[in-house]
């Protein structure tokens, strides 16, 4: 039996849902169909790939090994499809972009908002998560482009970073906090207020926990903990919250005199920012189309 797409598409949703139940409700078949694609790719390939539990699926050393490849190969079938649906003239696809909090800078907006514009049929999936696990996602095929800071070893992995730009993080309060009215807070004063920040697996929390275990102090206590830019903002607009965040995200809120930087050195760190892309396998068009409009940016090369 030779190996094709739906072997494939298969194994890689049984492996990410660990349960051929789940798998074969998101692939719209039934149970027993599932399970006899498995035991004929199993069959193919001459090696068991999954452990069947009681409570579901789990993969053998061969599977584990399978798994990046099968996601790879999946990737670029999709991206050969795009590309001929381009050259028939239907701009469609999917654009998949995995970034770190607090990483989508106005630069990468405004490509996204061009892309969108010009390609009104194109989708565009934002998701985040730490660089660990986005560099995990680009090469497994699961996102095309990653932004991030730098990675130690991108080349050994085979991956391609472009300089982004830079950005500082500061701490920021609402207009009229009582941290306001002090000359030169202290990371003492700071810590009597609740913060508001990104989620605790950031480097920004990294960052707010270095500081004080310099210092013996307990880390500030975090009312609030979200990815969402807005849900952040209108946080430390309602309440006499602490925060620390990129200061390109909220310049406009500084420039409206709604909220104000407050200059406190052991909390203030510079972050470089990069997009991340394989070097091996095909670009779909989506892929190619953003990163135009990014190099018309002056980004990307």
């Amino acid at each position: 039996m030779s190996l094709n797409n739906r072997h494939l598409s298969a194994f890689v949703t049984v492996a990410q849902a660990r349960s051929l139940g789940r798998a074969a409700e998101q692939l719209h078949i039934t149970q027993p169909a599932l399970s006899r694609i498995i035991r004929n790719l199993e069959e193919t390939v001459g090696a068991q790939l999954f452990e069947r539990h009681p409570l579901g699926m789990s993969l053998t050393p061969h599977g584990q090994a399978l798994l990046p490849r099968a996601e790879l190969l999946l990737a670029d079938w999709g991206a050969a499809l795009e590309e001929l649906r381009s050259i028939s003239g239907a701009t469609t696809g999917t654009l998949r972009i995995g970034c770190v909090a607090g990483a989508v800078d106005p630069l990468i907006r405004h490509a996204m908002s061009q892309m969108l514009d010009a390609h009104p049929n194109i989708q565009l999936r934002v998701t985040d998560a730490i660089e660990d696990r986005l560099i995990d996602d680009l090469l497994a095929g699961r996102i095309d482009l990653a932004v991030a800071g730098a990675v130690s070893g991108a080349s050994q992995f085979d991956l391609e970073q472009v300089y982004v730009t830079s950005d500082w993080w500061q701490v920021y309060v609402r207009r009229d906090h009582p941290l306001q009215d002090m000359a030169r807070p202290a990371l003492s004063d700071l810590a009597r207020y609740r913060w508001v920040m990104v989620p605790e697996d950031s480097i920004a929390h990294f960052k707010l926990r270095e500081a004080y275990h310099a210092t013996s102090m307990t880390v500030p206590d975090i009312a609030v903990e979200t990815r969402s830019l807005t849900v952040a903002v209108n946080a430390l607009l309602a309440s006499p919250l602490v925060t620390l965040m990129p200061e390109s995200l909220l310049r406009h809120e500084v420039e409206l005199g709604l909220i104000s930087q407050l200059t406190i050195p052991a909390l203030a760190w510079k972050r470089e920012l990069y997009i991340y892309r394989r070097r091996r396998g095909s670009l779909t068009f989506a892929t190619r189309a953003f990163l135009e409009f990014l190099r018309g940016a002056g980004i990307a090369g």
